[in-house]
C-alpha cells in the first residue's frame, strides 16, 4: 500500500482523480500537477524492498577449520592413550597379586674344623681367711641451728690477741730499741690483724642487727611514711638550660599511714629545685625540699620527682638543638669557604721550584680564611657542647615519692 494515497481510496480512484482532478480543502476541484506530494510520489519508482537482502553464495559458506579438527584429533589420541595405560596397570596389578611369592633359602656355610687348643691346667688359689669387719661407727648428732639468734657464748673462739706482757714489751722495745727488731714487727702486726677482725665482726653484726630488726610503728596517727605518692599541679614553668626552682600546689589531701588524721590539706604548696645540664637524658631531676599547708604548717623533707608509673624524673619536651648546632658550624664554613676561594683566583700566586729544577706554584693562602675557619671550629666545639633543653609547662600533673618518714606529732595536736 502506498503510504502517499490516502486511507480509504484504492488506485482506480486515484487514476480517475488524475483524469478528472481532485477537490481542494474548499471542496472546489483542483489540478492534480498542483499537489506537491501527489507529483513528487509519481515521480520517484516505488521502492524495492529486496534488493538490499543478503544472499548466501556457494563461496561464502562456512569452512571447516582444519588446525581445529588437528588439534581435536591429537586431544582425542591422547584420551585413548590413558585409558589404555590405566587399563593396563589394572590388569598387571591384578596379575602380581595372583602370583605366589618365590621362597628362597639362605645357606650358610660351615666354620671349618679345627683342632682344640690344650690349656695348662688351673693352678690352685690360696684362699685366705676375710678378717670380721667392725660394726660402722654410729652417726654423731647433727647440730641444729636454733631459731633464736646466738648469744655471746654460741660464736666460735675468736684468736687470741697479744696478752699485757706482750703490749708492754712492745711499748718499751719501740721506745728504746730499734724500729725494725723482727719480734716487735710480728707483734704489731698480731695487733693490727686483732683489731681489723674485731672492727669487720663489729661491722657485720651492726649491719645483721639493721637489716633483721623489726618494731612497732611510733606515732602512726601523726607520721608521713616513706614511700607516699604526692600529688600536684606545676605552677611555674620548667626550662633546663638554667637551673632553678620551682612549685606545685597539691590537688589531693594526704592523710597519716592509718588514715585518722590529715597531714596536708588540698592546696598546700610544695616548694623544690632543679639543675641544668641533663647530659643527653631526656628528663630532668626535680628534688622537693619544703611544704607549706594553708593552716600555717611548714614541712621539711627533701623527696625525688617521679612520673605517674615511679620513674625517677619527670619527661618533657625534649630538644637537641642539633638544627642550631648544624646550622651556626655550615655558615662559618661556608664563609671560611668563600674567602679561601676568592684568595686562591684573585690572590697572588706562590712559585716554589724544587732541587730538580721542577717549578710548583701554590695559590695564595688568606690569613682571612684560617681565622674564619677556626672560628667555625670554636662555633661547633661551642654548639655542640651545649646541653639539651628539656621543658615542663605550667599545670602538669607531677608526683612527689616522700623519701623519708615525716612525723608531725608536734603540730597535729595543735590543730
Amino acid at each position: 500500500m502506498n503510504q502517499n494515497i490516502p486511507p480509504g481510496q484504492s488506485p482506480e480512484s486515484d487514476a480517475n482523480q488524475r483524469d478528472e482532478g481532485y477537490a481542494n480543502r474548499d471542496g472546489e476541484p483542483g489540478d492534480v500537477a498542483s499537489n506537491p506530494y501527489y507529483a513528487r510520489q509519481q515521480a520517484a519508482p516505488a521502492p524495492d524492498l529486496d534488493a538490499a537482502a543478503p544472499a548466501l553464495k556457494s563461496s561464502d559458506m562456512q569452512r571447516l577449520n582444519r588446525k581445529a579438527l588437528v588439534f581435536l584429533a591429537g586431544i582425542v589420541a591422547l584420551l585413548v592413550m590413558a585409558v589404555i595405560l590405566m587399563l593396563r596397570n589394572a590388569t598387571s596389578s591384578s596379575d602380581e597379586q595372583a602370583r605366589q611369592p618365590r621362597e628362597e633359602t639362605v645357606v650358610i656355610p660351615e666354620l671349618p674344623r679345627t683342632s682344640p687348643v690344650s690349656q695348662p691346667p688351673a693352678q690352685p688359689i690360696a684362699v685366705v681367711a676375710a678378717e670380721p669387719s667392725l660394726p660402722p661407727l654410729p652417726a654423731g648428732p647433727e647440730r641444729l641451728q636454733p631459731a633464736y639468734p646466738p648469744t655471746a657464748g654460741d660464736y666460735p673462739e675468736q684468736p687470741r690477741g697479744p696478752s699485757l706482757i706482750e703490749r708492754r714489751i712492745v711499748q718499751e722495745n719501740g721506745s728504746s730499741s730499734e724500729a725494725n727488731d723482727p719480734y716487735t714487727e710480728a707483734v704489731l702486726a698480731s695487733l693490727k690483724a686483732q683489731q681489723g677482725v674485731g672492727a669487720e665482726q663489729s661491722a657485720t653484726a651492726a649491719a645483721a642487727e639493721v637489716v633483721t630488726s623489726a618494731r612497732f610503728i611510733q606515732r602512726p596517727n601523726t607520721l608521713l611514711v616513706r614511700g607516699t605518692y604526692i600529688r600536684c599541679i606545676l605552677e611555674t614553668r620548667i626550662v633546663t638550660d638554667i637551673s632553678g626552682f620551682t612549685s606545685c600546689i597539691v590537688t589531693e589531701p594526704v592523710y597519716s599511714i592509718n588514715g585518722r588524721n590529715l597531714l596536708l590539706p588540698k592546696g598546700s604548696k610544695i616548694l623544690g629545685s632543679y639543675a641544668s645540664g641533663l647530659g643527653g637524658v631526656p628528663r630532668v631531676a626535680v628534688i622537693w625540699d619544703r611544704i607549706t599547708t594553708p593552716n600555717g604548717i611548714d614541712v621539711a623533707m627533701s623527696s625525688p620527682g617521679v612520673d605517674n608509673l615511679g620513674g625517677a624524673g619527670y619527661s618533657g619536651h625534649y630538644d637537641a638543638h642539633w638544627g642550631s648546632k648544624i646550622s651556626s658550624a655550615l655558615l662559618i664554613s661556608m664563609i671560611s669557604d668563600a674567602f679561601k676561594y676568592a684568595a686562591a683566583e684573585h690572590g697572588p700566586e706562590t712559585t716554589t721550584i724544587t732541587g730538580s729544577g721542577l717549578a710548583v706554584q701554590s695559590p695564595y693562602e688568606s690569613a682571612t680564611a684560617r681565622t674564619m675557619e677556626r672560628l667555625a671550629n670554636q662555633a661547633l666545639d661551642r654548639n655542640m657542647s651545649r646541653p639539651p633543653t628539656v621543658t615542663i609547662n605550667q599545670g602538669t600533673m607531677v608526683n612527689v615519692y616522700v623519701a623519708k618518714d615525716v612525723d608531725f606529732s608536734a603540730v597535729v595536736a595543735q590543730y
